[in-house]
């Protein structure tokens, strides 16, 4: 549906692909996608729910919202990255 959310608690070999060629490397942190919801607009919108992994010792492992847009004919993206107790605060 144009517009509105899909949630989706597996994900696809697309969606995989799509948030690893966004993400990139972080330092401190591995971001693992457990669950994703998709907005189709000019591109699409992508929310990926995920366990972010402490690189370095010492660090709290978190749930994390990573979001990601795809443009229709571009390289996706991260838009931004929340932990998820502060992403419902997010305006």
């Amino acid at each position: 549906m144009t517009g509105g959310w899909d949630y989706h608690s597996e994900l696809t070999p697309y969606d995989q692909f799509i948030f690893y060629n966004a993400i990139g490397s972080h330092e401190n942190y591995f971001y693992q996608p457990i669950a994703v919801a998709t907005q189709i607009v000019n591109g699409t919108n992508y929310k990926f729910m995920c366990i972010a992994k402490p690189r370095v010792p010492g660090l709290p492992a978190f749930y994390a919202i990573v979001e990601i847009y795809k443009p229709i004919d571009g390289t996706p993206y991260a838009v931004s990255i929340y932990p998820a107790e502060e992403y419902r605060y997010k305006k």
